[in-house]
C-alpha cells in the first residue's frame, strides 16, 4: 500500500521508529528536514559523489526512517489507527490547529464511559495552563498532554468478542461484552513481539483499572473532579 502525497501541502510524514522507540509511527518535520537534504545534494555535487544519506528525526526527537511511500501523518492515515507516537500528534495536531480533533480521537478509545469526560477535562486544563511553545517542536505542553494520552482509559473487551464479535461470543441477545472493562494499558501488562499476532493483548497477570494514578495525579493538580464526585467536598 502507499500512498504518495503533495509534500508542499503536508509538513508531516510519517517515519518508522527504531528499537529505541519500540514499534510505533512517528511525524518527520519536512520543513526541517529539507535544509538538510539540500545541503547534502550541494556538499554531493561540488565534490562529485553521490549525496550521503541525512539522518532524520521525528518531532518527538526520535531517529527514524522515513517513509515517504505512507503519505502523510494525518488522521486518515491508514498506518495510524494503531502505534501512533502520542508526543508526535500533539505537536503535528498543536502545529495544525487540529487540538479539539486530536482530545477526540484519545476521548473515543472509553466507548461512552464517563472517563472519557474526565481525560478530556484533563487536556482542556493543560492546554489552559501549560504556555505554547515552539511551533512544530516537543515542549512542555504537547509533552504533559502526551503523557496523560498515553494513559488514557480504553475500552476493553475479551478475546471471544475480539475474535468473532460479542454476539457470537455471548449469545444472539448479547448487546455489549460482559467482561468489558476500562483499563490503563499503558500501566497494565501487554504481550510483546513474542507473542506475535497477540502483541499488544493482555494476559492477566497485571491488568489496571483507568484511571490510573497519572491520570488521578493530573485530575488532582489541575481541581478536576473524577466521574461520580462532582459536586462533593
Amino acid at each position: 500500500m502507499s500512498a504518495a502525497f503533495d509534500y508542499d501541502t503536508h509538513r508531516f510524514a510519517i517515519g518508522g521508529g527504531g528499537a529505541s522507540s519500540g514499534t510505533r509511527w512517528h511525524a518527520v518535520d519536512l520543513e526541517s528536514l529539507a535544509p538538510r537534504v539540500a545541503l547534502a545534494r550541494d556538499e554531493a555535487h561540488l565534490e562529485s559523489r553521490k549525496p550521503a544519506g541525512v539522518e532524520s528525526f521525528s518531532a518527538c526527537g526520535v531517529k527514524v526512517q522515513l517513509l515517504r511511500a505512507m503519505g502523510p501523518f494525518a488522521y486518515d492515515s491508514p498506518w495510524l489507527t494503531k502505534l501512533r507516537c502520542e508526543r508526535c500528534s500533539w505537536v503535528v495536531a498543536i502545529d495544525r490547529g487540529t487540538i479539539e480533533q486530536e482530545i477526540a480521537l484519545y476521548v473515543a478509545d472509553a466507548g461512552e464511559d464517563p472517563r472519557g469526560v474526565l481525560l478530556r477535562q484533563i487536556f482542556t486544563a493543560i492546554l489552559a495552563d501549560a504556555p505554547p511553545g515552539q511551533p512544530g517542536t516537543a515542549d512542555h505542553r504537547s509533552d504533559l498532554l502526551a503523557h496523560a494520552a498515553i494513559h488514557r482509559p480504553r475500552l476493553t473487551v475479551c478475546q471471544g468478542c475480539m475474535d468473532h464479535g460479542c454476539r457470537a461470543a455471548h449469545g444472539p441477545a448479547a448487546t455489549s461484552c460482559p467482561h468489558r472493562e476500562v483499563l490503563c494499558l499503558e500501566c497494565s501488562f501487554t504481550a510483546g513481539p513474542w507473542a506475535h499476532e497477540r502483541e499488544g493483548s493482555l494476559s492477566g497477570e497485571c491488568t489496571v483499572i483507568s484511571p490510573c494514578s497519572t491520570l488521578l495525579a493530573l485530575a488532582a493538580h489541575y481541581d478536576v473532579a473524577l466521574p461520580g464526585t462532582e459536586g462533593r467536598r
